[in-house]
């Protein structure tokens, strides 16, 4: 029984106020950031598991966000791929093509979230490299979404609004990775607009 109330008292005392404290300031300050984006309560769902490793640093917020995207892409992804094997004529064709652009999606938001993470020191130089080298991982995250788009345009000849409803969930879920996608780009642009 000693022991037992022995290991309830350390476990007690290694969650201190003062973590307790940095967690709550760190999850105050995602949804802060969060409030700048198009899909505020998305954003604030998202990254608040990720506010230890935040620590309030606007850097780690955006490279949280973008790997959040890239999750959601690879998941879109792979959904577009087990589709295809089922789909022929233009929603198949429709599918290849967005199993490509969400691969591309992909790819240029890992290059973003690599660019956004090299950023640390011209971050605390500040000056016209930093907003160069952010305007780097805009760009790539910018490409990242437009990739999104144009696979859920790619729908728009395949008849009976896009096919079947397993297709019509896809779109709907891509729908959604645009908007990860989105705060991802908001918080990029927050660091040199803010």
């Amino acid at each position: 029984m000693a022991s037992l109330l022995l290991l309830i008292a350390v476990i007690f005392t290694a969650i201190s106020p003062a973590a307790i404290a940095a967690n709550e300031n760190s999850t105050d300050f995602i949804l802060r950031n969060c409030a700048a984006t198009l899909y505020p309560q998305l954003c604030y769902k998202s990254l608040k598991p990720y506010a230890p490793t935040v620590n309030q640093n606007p850097l780690t917020l955006a490279v949280a966000a973008a790997n959040v995207s890239l999750s959601k892409i690879k998941g879109a992804s792979f959904q577009a791929v087990r589709l295809r094997r089922n789909s022929t004529g233009r929603a198949g064709a429709a599918l290849r093509d967005c199993v490509e652009s969400l691969r591309t999606a992909a790819d240029l938001t890992k290059q973003s979230a690599l660019e956004i993470k090299k950023l640390g020191p011209a971050a605390q130089a500040g000056g016209p490299s930093f907003a160069w080298e952010v305007s780097n991982a805009q760009t790539w995250m910018s490409a990242a979404l437009t990739n999104e788009d144009t696979c859920i345009d790619g729908f728009d000849d395949v008849g009976g609004g896009g096919g079947s409803a397993a297709v019509k969930v896809f779109i709907g879920t891509v729908g959604r990775v645009k908007q990860y996608t989105s705060n991802a780009l908001a918080l990029l642009n927050a660091l040199v607009v803010g």
